[in-house]
């Protein structure tokens, strides 16, 4: 038998060679090809679409009730868990040493194979004095954020996904360091290959015990989920070349995610000792006593809603897409009342994405045009976050993002998210003429 014929096309080029049918050199995160053209360059692989959740948040038929209960209240039967620990069984765990002569931070160490690495040891420490501090800082609500934290130090010890999702973290921070003072032409941050190797071992042990969670293991895998969502938003100050919008749609899973494990252990005695469960719930509460009037916000969305009221229902996947996004634009009017009652806090911010039927997810990722106006008003809710890092500057590119994509087609939807953002850069623009430095300046498309 003859050889397999040659080719010139590489499998596991970049997104931008592949459509243009081009070779790919495959160099990461950038190859040389689209650094020359200056072009974003995307690997599907550095997206990590891998999803561990997605058992978990399989989308129903199109029968599926959009009416139903959010799922951050929506309880969960025991139908849905097995009682099988699959934890990975570590061996001569160490006891936590305290790292840095100065933190009052003390972070366990798993007993992994990267244990006396350098790196690893670089990574540990950035975590407790330059990453964990944004936990616990006292300037804005971080409760939920806070409680995270602590049950990351509990488990990181014992569980390999909290371990590898905590370095992620960190490794992505260092990233974002580097790429805000290198030039995107320059020498990527090794770091983001650093974060992509933890993040990978992450979701791959995560997923070994996701779909058997028990009452030993709902904290850790709750706190490593959480984690990777954080991962996910960071990317953005990575350095790497990635689609927005794409990146939004992980984000949604991996956010889901999170709420389905903490639907499991809300209702679980046991998990329900711990601090983790009682607190989430506690600021879900919060949110929903805490709803205020944001009239403005309101009547943007009551426009998307007038639009989506609009669409055709020739079809069963028509009505099927109509009534999903007309229960996600009246969820997201509920949602921003609960934002507008309590700015700033980082878990209500993010509330929309569990509120929503999973069908959106889709949507969002075949780009379907109103699920996109939805997804630029959401993101107004980032803004109000003040000193969370890995958050900042989502809205700008978000919107500009969704702008690329539909803003022709409905101009007039963006008036509010515009007004919203050229609002905070005059904050901005004030706060630094106090300082007396020069601000950096939100551009934004005009609108017609």
């Amino acid at each position: 038998m003859p050889c397999r014929k040659s080719h010139r096309n590489s499998h596991h080029g970049c997104i931008q060679c592949k459509s243009k049918r081009v070779k790919c050199d495959q160099e990461q995160p950038s190859c040389a090809r689209c650094r020359k053209k200056g072009q974003d360059c995307t690997y599907r692989h550095l997206m990590s679409s891998y999803n561990p959740f997605e058992d978990r948040n399989h989308i129903g038929s199109a029968s599926t009730s959009v009416t139903s209960p959010s799922i951050i209240d929506k309880p969960v039967s025991q139908h849905d868990h097995e009682a099988l620990d699959l934890t990975p069984q570590l061996n001569s765990i160490k006891q936590p040493p305290s790292i840095g002569p100065s933190s009052a931070i003390t972070v366990p160490l798993y007993r992994g194979p990267l244990m006396f690495d350098p790196t690893t040891e670089q990574l540990f420490y950035h975590y407790a004095t330059e990453v964990s501090p944004v936990f616990t800082s006292v300037d804005v609500p971080v409760e939920v954020l806070s409680s995270f934290h602590n049950a990351v130090i509990r488990h990181s010890f014992e569980h390999a996904y909290v371990y590898h999702a905590m370095l992620t973290v960190s490794a992505l921070h260092l990233a974002s360091l580097t790429s805000a003072s290198t030039p995107a032409s320059q020498i990527r941050s090794p770091h983001v290959i650093t974060a992509l190797a933890h993040k990978a071992s992450a979701l791959e042990t995560l997923r070994s015990i996701v779909n058997s969670i028990t009452s030993l293991t709902c904290e850790p895998a709750l706190a490593a989920s959480g984690l990777l969502t954080v991962c996910a938003f960071a990317m953005l100050h990575a350095g790497v070349a990635i689609d927005v919008i794409d990146l939004l749609a992980q984000i949604m899973t991996l956010y889901r995610g999170t709420v389905s494990i903490f639907r499991f252990g809300r209702q679980d005695s046991i998990a329900v000792l711990s601090t983790t469960i009682p607190t989430i719930r506690q600021a879900i509460l919060t949110a929903i006593i805490g709803e205020r009037p944001w009239p403005s916000a309101d009547v943007a969305a009551d426009k998307i809603l007038t639009k989506i009221f609009e669409l055709s229902e020739d079809s069963d996947d028509a009505k099927q897409k109509k009534n999903v996004l007309l229960d996600a634009g009246l969820k997201l009017k509920v949602a921003l009342r609960r934002i507008s009652g309590t700015r700033g806090v980082y878990s209500v911010a993010c509330m929309w994405l569990a509120m929503v039927h999973p069908a959106i997810v889709e949507y969002i990722k075949a780009r379907e045009p109103l699920s996109l106006v939805l997804l630029a008003h959401w993101v107004i809710a980032l803004r109000y976050i003040k000193h969370i890092w890995w958050v900042q500057g989502w809205p700008e590119r978000t919107v500009q993002a969704v702008w690329q994509e539909v803003g022709e087609r409905y101009p007039d939807l963006f008036e509010w998210v515009f007004e919203e953002l050229r609002d905070e850069a005059k904050n901005e623009y004030h706060s630094m003429l106090e300082a007396r430095s020069i601000p950096a300046g939100i551009i934004a498309p005009p609108v017609d």
